[in-house]
């Protein structure tokens, strides 16, 4: 049995070193090349997730300048709105008081007017009573020239009033 085993054992490590040898020649080089060539690939995918990731973050600090700026700039118009709406309160104020004064100068212009009006149809009231009644007082004792002398007398003087 040891001859049996003996045969067998130089046989197995015969066949053992022809299939090394074969290997060795024919299968672990495209072996080898393929393991390079997948860790080549692996290598490569890093360094390409690291380029997206450097990327990545170039493109998140772009981003952020722009949001900043994008605020900068909603809070410069915010402010621009808000001195445009002051100035533009500002001046309607401004034209509402003048509206407001050239009506009430109107007003008293107007007033005057009619005051003036009234004191016009007033005088000539007081004139017209005024010689009414002088004519009944007086009509029995004045001639016609008298009494047209009296009118004239009185209407000068109250037209001095």
């Amino acid at each position: 049995m040891v001859e049996v085993f003996g045969n067998l054992m130089f046989w197995t490590a015969v066949s053992f070193l022809i299939l090394v040898l074969l290997l060795g020649r024919y299968g672990f080089k495209p072996l080898a090349e393929i393991l390079a060539s997948r860790e080549r690939k692996i290598r490569e995918s890093l360094e390409g997730a690291e380029n997206a990731r450097l990327e990545a973050e170039r493109l998140l600090r772009e981003y952020e300048e722009k949001l900043a700026e994008a605020r900068a700039e909603a809070q410069k118009f915010i402010a621009e709105g808000k001195s445009l709406g002051e100035n533009l309160r500002a001046e309607i104020m401004q034209k509402s008081e003048e509206e407001a004064k050239r009506m009430i100068a109107k007003a008293e212009e107007q007033i005057n007017r009619d005051v003036d009006q009234a004191i016009k149809e007033l005088r000539a009231e007081v004139a017209t009573l005024s010689i009414d009644l002088a004519s009944k007082v007086i009509e029995k004792e004045l001639n016609q020239n008298t009494h047209e002398e009296l009118i004239d007398k009185y209407l000068s003087e109250v037209g001095r009033f």
